[in-house]
């Protein structure tokens, strides 16, 4: 399906507007058209820039009939170059964009605007994860979870007994959905991952070998327990975890408490001996920082040229650091990655399981203890006394650890950090980028904390 509109290039000035929340609602009050439903409002939920290529946006789209209430759930994407909306417009029409968008009873499939070079498409529609409306699908679901995929009168019963929730949606990486059921044979709740690929199946295999590592080392290591992949709908199903998200707040409690139980788990995973197919290599992820380096041009001088600084250091003491013990890691350890239930922390999201460095995950860790605009001092205050316990507490646990390029992988993680700031676009994120990077060059010259 396409639409026209008259701005006649594709900046990232011309993709705000593009994409704007009164743009949406426009396009949202189109495809409601003879429904019978109404639009109550638009508000955009998250951004994400990548120049030279690419602009991302979600928004949630409330909408109403009579008594009844839905949010939708809308991404947009768009090609800030030519050669990127070529490719981009291609591959939705081969993915759904010439069928009718109908989030409402059917499937929100891809709207393209050529002048404008962006698209819009509904959850749970998505090019990256053709299956993930089927994990949506209450009938297809009860089928599935329940064991009833060759009798449909059941089948279609029992869905109405299954409520599905959509957890977290990005769009072309994943989408967690949360399954709750009335019987009593199956848990209360569940939660479903889809990925694209095999992303789910590798998951399951790794988070299985993982439970039996954990089950050696008692109450330092707990998980969701895996209960199986269907593999027609790349779905990962896990159990429940009781409790809720380690906040933000770094003179809380539970975050006082959270970097004790961090490092137990981690040094855990260090120990557990689980294959992994995936290698991080710093060269790898230097390289992948040359790339910001030239993304910060387009839209951060000064961040340019702290950046680019940065990364030559960064080598400069990759060629005078020894390589580290390489083993099992999280991939992806950070404080919102816990769920604390009566003092008891579970940790979450082993997608990013892969080999590294022993360093990685500490400093990726550490480097997201600091806050990025805290309230006042207290909070990075609070935050360095977590970064400093989490690393006492690890090498208690491992004592002959290898962590001489520590400083490194914390500097690392820090200019990600600015990254991912540069590329959410938030308020002020120009500030919280250049402290970052600033921050970074300092942990890279300073020594590992007693």
């Amino acid at each position: 399906m396409r639409f026209e509109m008259e701005t006649p290039t594709s900046s990232v000035v011309t993709m705000d507007v593009a994409t704007s929340e009164d743009s949406v609602a426009i396009f949202a009050e189109q495809v409601l058209a003879g429904t019978g439903w109404q639009l109550d409002h638009v508000r955009r939920r998250s951004t994400r820039l990548e120049p030279p290529h690419w602009y991302w946006s979600t928004f949630a789209v409330e909408i109403y009939k009579d008594e009844e209430e839905r949010s939708l759930r809308l991404a947009a994407k768009g090609a800030l170059n030519p050669a990127a909306w070529e490719k981009l417009s291609d591959r939705l029409l081969r993915h759904g964009a010439s069928k009718r968008c109908d989030p409402i009873d059917g499937i929100g499939y891809p709207c393209l605007f050529p002048e404008t070079q962006h698209a819009y498409w509904f959850y749970p529609y998505d090019p990256n994860m053709p299956n993930l409306p089927l994990a949506a699908d209450p009938i297809r679901m009860a089928g599935v979870l329940l064991g009833l995929e060759d009798n449909p009168s059941k089948m279609l019963a029992a869905s109405r007994n299954i409520d599905i929730e959509r957890v977290r949606y990005t769009p072309e990486v994943g989408a967690i959905l949360r399954y709750s059921f009335d019987q009593t044979s199956v848990p209360t709740k569940i939660y479903g991952k889809v990925q694209p690929g095999n992303r789910g199946l590798r998951t399951y295999q790794i988070v299985q070998g993982l439970w039996r590592a954990a089950a050696h080392y008692p109450g330092y290591l707990n998980l969701p327990r895996p209960l199986g992949y269907i593999d027609h709908m790349g779905l990962l199903i896990e159990e429940g975890v009781r409790g809720r998200p380690v906040g933000s707040n770094r003179t809380s409690t539970e975050f006082r408490l959270m970097p004790a139980a961090a490092a137990e788990a981690l040094a855990v995973i260090h120990e557990s001996g689980v294959d992994a197919d995936e290698r991080i290599h710093i060269e790898d992820e230097l390289a992948r920082l040359d790339r910001v380096v030239e993304q910060f041009a387009y839209v951060l001088p000064n961040g340019h040229f702290l950046l680019k600084d940065l990364v030559a250091h960064m080598r400069d003491r990759v060629r005078k650091t020894n390589e580290e013990d390489w083993l099992p890691t999280h991939g992806d350890l950070k404080y919102d990655q816990f769920i604390i239930h009566n003092d008891q922390f579970t940790l979450l999201d082993f997608d990013y399981f892969a080999f590294a460095e022993t360093s990685y995950d500490l400093g990726k860790f550490c480097a997201y203890l600091v806050p990025s605009t805290p309230r006042d001092w207290k909070e990075s205050a609070a935050a360095e006394e977590a970064r400093q316990l989490f690393i006492r507490r690890y090498r208690e646990l491992r004592p002959h650890a290898t962590l001489n390029r520590f400083a490194l992988y914390e500097s690392l993680q820090l200019a990600l950090r600015a990254m991912a700031f540069m590329w959410a676009q938030t308020h002020g994120w120009q500030r919280i980028a250049e402290t970052f990077l600033v921050l970074a060059y300092e942990r890279l010259k300073s020594r590992l904390p007693e």
